[in-house]
């Protein structure tokens, strides 16, 4: 009788280990917040200073989306028709290609429209030359509305009635996103439609990863390096050519980044510039790695003095220490608050995208 107890009773501890030992299963990805897009502008006729002009020499009608929400939306599968009802004329947004088809908050994405190739052929719904083309042509005398919709055919939004829309002029909200619509004094694809200036940004320390097993980088293959992003909070791109990165705030010139390639060093406005930080010495790879064991992360403009600067460890520091395969990061892009990012959950490290 013993034996069987003491059986059952070792049974008992390797189940319980074996249940123990199990990973859970990563959450599934969060929905993307496919209300927050709206239609702000478009236009029928573009002819005076076009926005786009196509390859057979026209110029191409366009629909420019906005993002009126907090987080960055990926609109990949959503539909787009100027024949609202008529599911049969939907028009899918291609996917494949995020960094396209990604708005951030408060941004704007315009859609090209009714474009042709050299020889005069209509182009396909594609994406081409970092640019979304739509198989759609807009029209004042035969068209009404441009709608929106989900993924699963669901409307999302429809513009005002622009029949009968002059040629060259564009027809938008007034506000951004909530706004009634109206014709607008001039076009403002990709900006605005009150014509208010672009914001001027900051460079800021979005991210880091200091111990990397699995973490893939992008741009980096076959290593999985230590990481520093930088984020862009304005509209402007911003060359961080010259600008100095260290791991030690009391040597602010650590390492500089090249002064005279601008296309490696440009942040883009609301984008991402990676570090990576492999000891390699050379473009955007620095001199020195990252201790897992806590130090800190700085950037500086002209070497003297720290424009952001933290110490990271278990317990004391500006941010917490993140572990192996895990991030520290601002809670939204260019936020005041910090979190750890976790591989296994829907809120990962996102190396050179949003932390959205």
């Amino acid at each position: 009788m013993k034996k069987y107890i003491l059986i059952s009773f070792v049974a008992a501890l390797f189940f319980t280990g074996c249940v123990k030992d199990e990973q859970p299963a990563p959450l599934p990805p969060a929905p993307e917040n496919f209300s927050d897009i709206v239609i702000n502008e478009l236009i029928a006729k573009d002819t005076t200073n076009p926005y786009f002009i196509d390859d057979a020499g026209n110029p191409a009608d366009w629909v420019e989306l906005y993002n009126k929400g907090n987080k960055v939306v990926d609109i990949a599968g959503m539909y787009i028709t100027d024949a609202p009802g008529d599911d049969t004329k939907y028009q899918e947004i291609p996917s494949g290609n995020s960094n396209v088809t990604t708005i951030p908050p408060k941004g704007f994405l315009v859609l090209i429209c009714n474009a042709a190739d050299s020889g005069g052929t209509d182009l396909p719904t594609q994406i081409k030359d970092g640019k979304i083309f739509i198989d759609m042509g807009l029209s004042s005398s035969k068209d009404n509305n441009v709608a929106i919709y989900t993924p699963e055919k669901t409307e999302v939004d429809i513009s005002g009635d622009f029949n009968g829309l002059e040629d060259d002029k564009s027809f938008g909200r007034l506000p951004d996103g909530t706004g009634g619509w109206e014709v607008l004094t001039s076009k403002t694809p990709g900006v605005s439609n009150d014509n208010t200036a672009p914001i001027v940004g900051d460079l800021v320390i979005n991210e880091f990863m200091v111990s990397n097993d699995t973490t893939l980088v992008p741009g980096v293959d076959n290593d999985f390096p230590d990481w520093i992003e930088i984020y862009n909070t304005g509209d402007i791109p911003i060359d961080m050519g010259g600008w100095y990165v260290t791991d030690d705030l009391s040597d602010s010139v650590k390492y500089q980044l090249p002064v005279d390639d601008p296309d490696l060093t440009t942040v883009p406005g609301h984008g991402y510039l990676l570090l990576i930080c492999d000891g390699l010495g050379e473009g955007l790879h620095t001199n020195f790695k990252l201790s897992s064991g806590g130090e800190s992360v700085g950037i500086s403009m002209d070497g003297i003095t720290i424009k952001e600067g933290y110490t990271y460890c278990d317990t004391g520091c500006d941010l917490p220490n993140p572990p192996t395969d895990f991030s520290t990061g601002r809670d939204g892009d260019g936020a005041a608050t910090w979190k750890i990012f976790d591989p296994g959950t829907s809120s990962p490290p996102t190396p050179g995208a949003s932390n959205n």
